[in-house]
């Protein structure tokens, strides 16, 4: 899943790692304009449509 930097907007970044651990997807990013790293964490089970294309 793909996210906007919270620093300089930059739009698509794609992750650079994903981790999953039970029922949760983590995903790192760098954001490749400002370079910007940040961590999302999400419940699989709230994002079906995502797990499955995956």
């Amino acid at each position: 899943m793909n996210d906007n930097c919270p620093n300089c907007l930059e739009r698509d970044v794609p992750p650079a790692v994903t981790r999953r651990r039970g029922q949760t997807t983590r995903d790192g990013y760098q954001c490749p304009r400002c370079r910007q790293q940040w961590i999302t964490e999400r419940i699989d089970t709230a994002y079906p449509a995502d797990r499955d294309a995956a």
